[in-house]
């Protein structure tokens, strides 16, 4: 699928409202996969980083790759603040990766999958990783989750009133099926549970960071859309403060 300039523009509010995946997410991928700091990571779809970040210690270089150049200026601007050497930052889509790249002992997609070519994606990382290496899937689902709480569902009838055409990627086949039917093996799954709470300005940066919401398309009327947003959520609580229930997903395949 062509995702080309689908998030240019968002990459200030994706790394500033996105939430991070847990420590517990990123340690379960270091003990299933038995990360000890050797070899080199692959992060596709990486955005900002923030899958490839908290996985970089575990490994003597990391590779992360996009499409879009707003998110890997934030990627690599990061690295100069962080004074970071081993993290290479480079713009090309997931389904151009090639042995051009090295071999690599892990290879992960954080919130980026679904947007790919996946058997195509499967079939040329499984070419890449060493013998033994794994392949990780992750995932965080979306700020209003399955609309099941009244603040969810309220932002979500603002969202819909503005971005009434907005494109939703659906897969029919869930990534694991795609995942069991290709040369990977010991497919493991999971979830890890927790909560956070959510302040008004925090679910807007949130909305401003997908790519049916984008600020850029609002133009001057986004004002007027984030009003709209603060002064439902008021109503359903005067103190402005939203727990949202996150999900963290995993999964891992081995060559």
């Amino acid at each position: 699928m062509q995702t080309h300039g689908l998030y240019d523009g968002a990459a200030y509010y994706y790394l500033k409202y996105r939430g991070q995946y847990s420590d517990r997410l990123i340690d379960t991928l270091a003990n299933k996969c038995h990360l000890n700091g050797e070899g080199r990571l692959l992060d596709l779809g990486c955005g900002t980083g923030k899958l490839t970040f908290p996985l970089a210690h575990f490994f003597e270089e990391t590779v992360g790759i996009d499409v879009s150049s707003d998110m890997l200026k934030s990627a690599q601007s990061q690295c100069e603040l962080l004074n970071i050497k081993k993290m290479k930052w480079m713009k090309m889509p997931s389904e151009k990766i090639s042995p051009a790249l090295g071999s690599f002992r892990m290879i992960t997609a954080g919130d980026a999958f679904h947007w790919m070519d996946r058997e195509h994606v499967l079939k040329l990382s499984y070419d890449l990783l060493e013998e033994g290496g794994a392949l990780a899937l992750v995932g965080q689902g979306h700020i209003l989750g399955d609309r099941s709480l009244e603040w969810q569902k309220a932002v979500q009838h603002v969202v819909d009133k503005w971005f009434p055409n907005r494109n939703r990627r659906i897969n029919a086949v869930r990534h694991e099926h795609i995942v069991a039917q290709s040369s990977f093996h010991s497919l493991l799954t999971g979830q890890i549970h927790s909560e956070r709470e959510r302040d008004i300005p925090s679910i807007i940066g949130y909305l401003y960071s997908t790519s049916t919401c984008r600020k850029t398309q609002l133009g001057k009327e986004a004002p007027q859309f984030e009003k709209e947003i603060y002064d439902v959520l008021k109503t359903i609580d005067s103190s402005g403060i939203f727990r949202e229930p996150v999900t963290d997903y995993y999964i891992i395949a081995y060559k």
